[in-house]
């Protein structure tokens, strides 16, 4: 475990512990959890804060206006804010869920052990939020765990010195992040300060043992690929979070990159991040579950060869009209008698449109 995994996990017993036994979580404790949270990830989770903060205020409030007795504590408002901080909105449905369903067993509890409506609520908010940034460490062994853990090789700026931006590039079905950082040694000299990285997928290739998959491909199933995608995308936006603190850099400096499945994932994470620089779509699909919030709009550059017999062509057409429609400004190049696979001409086109929003900066973001 990290030294921040060790720290999150002491400051929530201790939160627990304090709650369990005297009714009330110290703001010490919460102070150090919003100051650990801003460590780890800065401001990015930032309205997952003001949402969890807005429903834990209103419920505070509220409650004893339907009921005339009193529901949440401020404790467990400011508690719900700081847990905030270390959540990206896709996880705020299971911290709710969760927090929900232990607080209904501990009231349970409550009222059989000491005859009283009135139970201390943080140990469920202690619950959630451990699960929901600590599950796949302190819960998962083996290879289960292995799927939240990602590296891969990295290309450092042809210029020298520190990053002014970074291009994460995630690679195909059967691949590897080798295969992919060769996009970086071709864009290095239109942006000398850019980091490239690219990081292997977490599954050994069901077709393919020396490659790697981001999921499973003996099927094309779009509901079983989504899940398998919703699957991997908290522990891989922590895994962007990191190489942004890493780098010192901020989100609207990430472009992703992906080609095939690597471009679905692409797609997929860039419109659940706070923000996001842009996306190029290399002969992919745009996987989408209509209940989830989309926070960013990045621009994207869509590229499909018109021979693509993996992943028709019809796909990234579909992709070019949802991303118009949700308002995400969307440029897609169709390239005549390319097959499924990147050439000089995608190259071109994908290393153009990251000059234009790192360095150019054409392009908006909302």
């Amino acid at each position: 475990m990290t030294l921040i995994t060790l720290s999150l996990l002491f400051i929530l017993v201790a939160i627990a512990a304090k709650d369990l036994r005297e009714g009330i979580i110290p703001d010490l404790w919460i102070v150090l959890l919003v100051l650990l949270g801003f460590l780890q990830f800065g401001v990015t989770h930032g309205l997952s804060a003001l949402i969890l903060g807005g429903i834990g205020y209103g419920l505070y409030k509220l409650y004893p206006l339907f009921t005339s007795r009193d529901g949440l504590g401020f404790g467990d408002v400011k508690m719900m804010a700081a847990s905030g901080l270390w959540l990206p909105l896709s996880s705020l449905p299971l911290f709710l869920m969760l927090t929900g369903s232990v607080g209904i067993l501990i009231a349970l509890l409550w009222r059989l052990l000491y005859k009283s409506c009135q139970f201390p609520l943080g140990p469920a908010l202690v619950f959630a939020l451990g699960f929901c940034t600590l599950g796949d460490t302190v819960f998962s062994t083996g290879d289960t765990k292995m799927t939240h853990v990602f590296s891969g090789p990295s290309l450092a700026p042809a210029a020298g010195g520190k990053p002014d931006s970074l291009v994460v590039l995630i690679h195909g079905y059967g691949a590897n992040g080798e295969d992919l950082l060769s996009l970086g040694k071709v864009w290095a000299p239109l942006l000398p300060n850019t980091v490239f990285v690219a990081p292997h997928g977490p599954f050994i290739c069901e077709m393919n043992p020396s490659g790697k998959q981001w999921f499973g491909l003996k099927d094309w199933d779009p509901v079983r690929i989504l899940k398998e995608i919703q699957h991997i995308t908290p522990a891989f936006n922590r895994y962007l979070d990191g190489l942004l603190k890493l780098y010192d850099l901020p989100p609207e400096k990430l472009a992703l990159v992906g080609f095939s499945q690597g471009a679905m994932l692409s797609l997929h994470i860039a419109l659940l991040r706070p923000q996001c620089g842009g996306v190029v779509s290399y002969s992919g699909a745009f996987l989408e579950d209509p209940t989830e919030f989309k926070i960013a709009r990045p621009p994207v550059l869509l590229v499909h060869g018109t021979e693509d017999h993996v992943l028709p062509a019809s796909f990234s057409e579909t992709a070019e009209a949802r991303l118009k429609t949700i308002g995400a400004p969307v440029t897609f190049s169709l390239l005549p008698h390319l097959d499924h696979e990147i050439d000089e001409r995608g190259l071109e086109l994908g290393g153009a449109f990251l000059k234009d929003v790192f360095v150019d900066k054409k392009h908006t973001m909302d």
